[in-house]
């Protein structure tokens, strides 16, 4: 189960009219593709909290929709069967880390695009994020997806 955490900012602490801020969620998916839905919510749910416009909402669930497929189909979960996401707010970012037991193992040949089913999330994570970092131990492999939000999101939702 998941669960969103939330802090006031000082600003509104203060008094003044800025809109609460995300903090972060922590997530545990048994590593089965069924589990992809609960991970969309999630991550749906944060980007709306987040603020996020519809069109980036959509492109960061997506990034992350490729990331948590890559952990359930080529990596390892844990002892306990599972795999870990986790999003929090940096800034005017927001960060999903998707975490997986496993190593690493890159693609042997290149994706064809036009053809080929599998072999394109990378392409897309890099494509829908504003920064993709890719951090591979000998046991567990993290993919980092951060996405920005526009400046004026604050402003037409506060």
């Amino acid at each position: 189960m998941h669960s969103l955490r939330w802090h006031t900012p000082p600003e509104r602490e203060r008094g003044t009219e800025q809109a609460e801020c995300f903090s972060s969620v922590e997530l545990r998916l048994p590593a089965r593709s069924s589990e992809l839905k609960r991970a969309r919510e999630c991550v749906s749910e944060a980007a709306t909290e987040f603020n996020f416009d519809p069109k980036a909402s959509y492109e960061f669930v997506f990034a992350v929709n490729e990331a948590v497929t890559n952990a359930i189909k080529h990596g390892s979960p844990d002892r306990d069967g599972t795999i870990g996401l986790s999003i929090d707010a940096e800034g005017d970012s927001l960060v999903c880390s998707v975490f997986d037991c496993g190593p690493f193992v890159a693609p042997t040949t290149q994706a064809d695009m036009k053809s080929d089913e599998g072999g394109r999330g990378f392409a897309f994570m890099s494509a829908l994020t504003d920064d993709l970092e890719l951090s591979v131990e000998p046991d567990a492999t993290v993919v980092r997806l951060r996405k920005r939000r526009t400046a004026g999101a604050l402003v037409r939702n506060a």
